[in-house]
């Protein structure tokens, strides 16, 4: 009897190191999947913003249409948490805005904040659609869109907040030189 009741202490104790190691690694796999899960939203929303605004060059439109295309496939993410977003004049040589070799700041693009039920811009673009190089012997220009927002963690036990950046450059969509193509 005695042997079995050592094993059943044996077991007991096992069980009370054991079980709280265990918890741990179910919150962590589950805080990195709900990061994972943003990050897969941001990515995919800014990618669908991206063919918008490139598929609307030299319309007046183009920025809030990204916008809008922004928060409709960003369903997962929360809004409130965004920080910043850019729809902007990527440099010809590299994915960062016009005259700058980071995401500090953009000086030829329209700036978006959350109203809490859309993307509404900061300021007057300063981007002009009506400056857009579209023609497809340019090379067209480069639009982009950068989106900035705050993970914040459910338990906080792995960390407690991270910030998601995401960003993605096209080309403009050529259109006729006859249609206007040229500032």
């Amino acid at each position: 009897m005695t042997s079995k009741r050592r094993e059943r202490g044996a077991a007991a104790v096992e069980a009370a190191l054991v079980t709280p190691l265990f918890i741990m690694l179910i919150i962590g796999i589950m805080e990195f999947a709900l990061f994972f899960m943003d990050n897969l939203g941001a990515s995919n929303a800014v990618k669908a913003g991206v063919r918008m605004a490139s598929a609307e060059a030299r319309n007046a439109n183009y920025a809030q249409d990204a916008a809008d295309r922004i928060q409709a496939e960003g369903g997962a993410i929360n809004k409130n948490k965004v920080q910043q977003l850019w729809v902007y004049k990527a440099n010809p040589t590299n994915d960062f805005p016009l005259g700058s070799s980071s995401f500090a700041d953009c000086t030829v693009c329209v700036k978006f904040t959350w109203n809490g039920s859309r993307f509404v811009p900061q300021s007057s673009p300063t981007w002009l659609a009506s400056s857009m190089n579209a023609c497809a012997s340019g090379p067209p220009e480069r639009v982009g869109v950068y989106l900035e927002l705050k993970h914040d963690a459910l338990t906080r036990i792995a960390f407690s907040s991270i910030t998601i950046r995401e960003s993605t450059v096209i080309r403009l969509e050529p259109i006729p030189v006859t249609n206007g193509c040229k500032p």
